[in-house]
């Protein structure tokens, strides 16, 4: 995840972001020199959550894609890829969510 979240940042001025897409920009970069504890790495999995929202939800506004070139197309679609794969923290906050042996 820190990879895909730096090579993100890395095509930031190649990105077209509203307001809510730089806030979460911000946080992830933030977050992301010091990841290494699991809280940590749950906060930045959830920046990248709101960040992906915001820059797809700007897509869908403008009818564009916010990645302005094919660098940052690239690292897009890798964040995106990276956060439709299930994981052990997205199990635990969805909706209806069972714990194991429960």
């Amino acid at each position: 995840m820190v990879p895909v979240a730096t090579r993100l940042l890395e095509q930031r001025e190649s990105l077209q972001c509203d307001e809510d897409a730089d806030y979460w920009l911000e946080e992830i970069e933030a977050v992301l020199p010091h990841c290494q504890t699991p809280l940590q790495m749950m906060s930045l999995n959830r920046y990248l959550d709101a960040a992906l929202r915001a820059l797809l939800k700007l897509e869908k506004r403008t009818g564009r894609s916010p990645a302005l070139t094919e660098d940052a197309r690239l690292a897009l679609a890798a964040a995106v890829e990276l956060q439709k794969v299930p994981r052990a923290s997205h199990e635990a906050d969805s909706p209806g969510a069972v714990a194991h042996g429960a």
